[in-house]
């Protein structure tokens, strides 16, 4: 029988995760849904323009904005109604949950909340942020517990400590977590690939417990004067959601060429609502650079693998229903069989509510034992090969 396991799934509630902790919430500024969307979607395209030169903030929300916090107004209903099923926030139900993956025949998992790193975003206090992360954290724990296994807490991170993380990655070890989330991009200037890291990536593979790169957190840096080009609300909104894996292929090719696979052989990079189509052109592109013409450039290779070997031993990543990821058993075949992965992203707009149906229909043809790493085998060995099986 398959066992599938799903690495990305959400419980994203809104403020009710704060409940449980009154006076962290009194601490903690109130949240503005408007700012998240605008910060998520162009916050990298801004970052480095002024204030005063950026378009208005009413030009730079999402059209839906409505529609994506469940605040429906009459215009909003019928749009809605293309969403049905799909929600951004909702309060979180571990038994409903269960009952879903039941009967979409989801063995294991992996849940997210990205609601404590929202208000993390908006914090300049370290000790505040490391506080409502592990609140975050132990609340999702605490919703996931009842399950006894089949529904378990992925672990929100800050990185500017990481001997905080090593003790909040061992802690939430201890509460059931598997998988943990990871920056795309330096911190304090040093990137994940740099060995002041390797203690982190040490710690995982010693836990048992994967990394994974989520969409919508990974920040890369742009010119201020393209960004702000005409000051064009839409087309910064339009750039700002189609450059999700930029930063994640300049992770992968600094943990790789930085020799972070090869220091820590039993890792796993997960990728999550970033995509896949893009992952064959990596595949075919990585290897020119250790070419004999790029050697002459950048120096000889000296790792004992070839970058493309470690791509495929050390990555993972699920796709999106989008097009750049269809036809999806072509994607496939252009990769190492275990490197495409199993989520439903569920309940998010981009997940499916049906995950199970829908890549019945997307992988028609696909032979059954391909079919059994995609749905979980390949997952189930990322975990078995560090000594601490899933299932």
């Amino acid at each position: 029988m398959r066992t599938v396991i799903d690495i990305d799934s959400h419980f994203e509630p809104g403020r009710e995760w704060l409940d449980p902790y009154p006076d962290l919430a009194a601490r903690l500024p109130k949240l503005d849904p408007a700012l998240l969307a605008v910060h998520t979607i162009v916050g990298d395209l801004l970052r480095d323009v002024p204030e005063e030169e950026r378009p208005p903030l009413e030009e730079l929300l999402p059209p839906g904005l409505l529609t994506l916090f469940g605040q429906e107004k009459a215009a909003e209903a019928e749009r809605r109604a293309e969403f049905a099923g799909k929600e951004q926030f909702q309060v979180a139900n571990a038994k409903a949950r269960l009952r879903w993956i039941d009967e979409q025949g989801i063995r294991i998992q992996n849940v997210i909340c990205l609601s404590g790193i929202a208000y993390v975003l908006f914090l300049e206090d370290l000790p505040l942020r490391q506080e409502t992360l592990a609140a975050c954290n132990s609340w999702l724990a605490d919703t996931c517990a009842p399950t006894c296994g089949r529904l378990l807490p992925v672990t929100a991170l800050d990185y500017e400590d990481l001997g905080w993380v090593v003790d909040e990655l061992t802690r939430m070890r201890g509460r059931g977590s598997r998988i943990f989330l990871i920056p795309a991009y330096p911190v304090n200037g040093v990137p994940p690939s740099h060995p002041s890291w390797d203690r982190v990536w040490s710690a995982a593979t010693d836990l048992g417990m994967a990394p994974m790169v989520h969409t919508g957190f990974e920040h890369m840096r742009f010119d201020p004067g393209w960004a702000n080009q005409g000051g064009d609300a839409t087309l910064l909104r339009q750039v700002g959601g189609a450059h999700r894996h930029v930063a994640p292929m300049t992770l992968l090719y600094s943990m790789i060429y930085g020799g972070a696979f090869e220091r820590h052989p039993k890792l796993t990079v997960l990728l999550a609502e970033l995509g896949v189509g893009w992952l064959p052109f990596l595949h075919r592109e990585i290897d020119d650079r250790i070419s004999p013409t790029a050697e002459l450039f950048v120096g000889k290779w000296r790792l004992p693998m070839k970058p493309s070997e470690y791509l495929a031993r050390n990555v993972r990543g699920t796709p999106l229903s989008a097009g750049n990821d269809q036809p999806l058993p072509r994607i496939m075949e252009e990769l190492p069989d275990d490197m495409i992965v199993f989520s439903s992203d569920f309940p998010h707009f981009e997940g499916f509510t049906d995950p199970m149906g829908h890549y019945a229909k997307a992988l028609a043809g696909v032979p059954e034992t391909r079919l059994d790493r995609f749905f979980g085998g390949s997952i189930a060995d990322v975990f078995r090969r560090m000594g601490d099986p899933l299932v």
